[in-house]
């Protein structure tokens, strides 16, 4: 009998139980705000060989940590800065909106001084 239990502790040690991807999450967001990261969205965890590779975006960047699958020890990580994507269009809204507020603003103030009258009788 003794000898059935001897197997199964043998077993139950030569398996080793890697963290399931909800509990490398934890650990890599806690490790972020640790830094002092705020308002984190883990978007990736991949198993590759013996570590977990977390992607974590942060505000303007976007985290990669590296977590070891059998010691659950962040081996390494890296923080980018997001590139961000060009519009086609060279003029951005604001100045757009800054450009129709003062055309509407010259059109008030000729109103208001009847610069209209004025042009009609010299042209």
């Amino acid at each position: 009998m003794s000898s059935v239990s001897d197997e199964k502790t043998s077993t139950e040690s030569d398996e080793i139980r890697h963290p399931n991807a909800e509990q490398v999450t934890s650990i890599a967001t806690n490790f972020l705000e640790r830094l002092g990261h705020k308002s984190l969205k883990p978007t990736k965890v991949t198993l590759e060989e013996d570590a977990y590779l977390v992607e974590v975006e942060l505000k303007k960047k976007t985290a990669k940590i590296k977590i070891d699958a059998t010691t659950e020890e962040i081996k390494e990580y890296e923080i980018e800065t997001k590139t961000e994507e060009t519009s086609s269009f060279p003029i951005s809204p604001k100045s757009i909106l800054m450009i129709c507020g003062i055309v509407v603003l010259f059109l008030v103030v000729f109103m208001l001084l009847d610069v209209q009258s004025f042009l009609n009788s010299i042209l």
